[in-house]
């Protein structure tokens, strides 16, 4: 998950974020969005909401974190929703947290066939 907040951050660096309810919603209007980041403490009317924008412009979104860790990787107090605008930080994205789902996934018990 470090990795994912690392990537959030460079592309803060490099100007490719909206961090923010509002900008997000406005990045996802204009099509300027690659990817939604939204946080797992997000209210449900306000998720709704960005979620439908992303089905009508059939943009990915993900959600994990929570709206401190968010803020933090992109030097603010919090944030619950942020947009990536680059395409190959977007896919670098959603690869690192593919891979850390697959990670996850492994409880490291394994089940015998019978």
């Amino acid at each position: 998950m470090k990795k994912a907040y690392n990537i959030i951050g460079l592309a803060q660096k490099a100007g490719k974020v909206s961090a923010g309810t509002l900008a997000a919603q406005t990045s996802l209007m204009r099509k300027r969005a690659c990817l939604l980041v939204l946080s797992a403490d997000i209210s449900s009317s306000t998720r709704d909401s960005l979620v439908s924008l992303c089905k009508r412009q059939k943009i990915p979104w993900v959600e994990f974190g929570n709206k401190y860790d968010l803020g933090t990787s992109v030097g603010k107090a919090y944030r619950v929703a942020l947009t990536i605008n680059d395409p190959g930080m977007a896919k670098a994205m959603i690869d690192c947290l593919d891979a850390a789902r697959d990670d996850t996934t492994s409880t490291g018990v394994v089940q015998w066939p019978k």
